[in-house]
């Protein structure tokens, strides 16, 4: 659809006008669909797709002539938007911790995935285990099969659900 056969780029075609697609806007555009942003028919709205900058085609292919000879002249600005989590002011970074990410205790994430997975006491009975090695609930997910079956939890899904419930800490 945006094959073009007067340009070695792809274009956006338009009335008649061609934008060729470079590189940076192909990254533009494709980052705003999948932010939501546009779609692949509709060009994003930022200055780099405005079809000011587009070149006019004639009805006999032969001659291309610039709708507004000034924009030829002046460079075309390169916007990258980088996702939030890629640029964060450092001196803020602890103050921005959620409150959901308080680490509880060894029992209470112990007891809330017998609750969680409805079970009697399979989980909280391991609490001295963890406590005796001195294993925080952050430290969980990094725990190999290997260790979790020297702290006793010998079954495949009681491994499995622990390290699963212990990834957002």
């Amino acid at each position: 659809m945006y094959k073009c056969d007067l340009h070695s780029t792809p274009c956006f075609i338009q009335d008649g006008r061609h934008l060729q697609l470079n590189p940076s806007r192909l990254q533009l555009w494709a980052r705003e669909i999948i932010n939501k942003g546009t779609t692949y028919d509709i060009p994003p709205s930022y200055p780099v797709f405005d079809m000011k900058s587009s070149v006019f085609i004639n009805k006999n292919n032969s001659a291309t002539q610039m709708q507004n000879s000034q924009t030829s002249n002046t460079p075309t600005p390169i916007f990258i938007q980088l996702p939030s989590q890629v640029y964060q002011n450092p001196t803020n970074t602890h103050l921005e911790l959620p409150s959901s990410s308080k680490l509880p205790s060894i029992g209470e994430f112990l007891n809330n995935l017998d609750l969680k997975y409805n079970c009697n006491n399979i989980y909280a009975k391991f609490e001295d285990a963890f406590l005796e090695e001195e294993i925080t609930v952050n430290a969980i997910k990094d725990l190999t099969d290997e260790q979790l079956q020297k702290l006793g939890m010998v079954k495949i899904g009681w491994q499995k659900n622990i390290k699963q419930a212990a990834q957002q800490y």
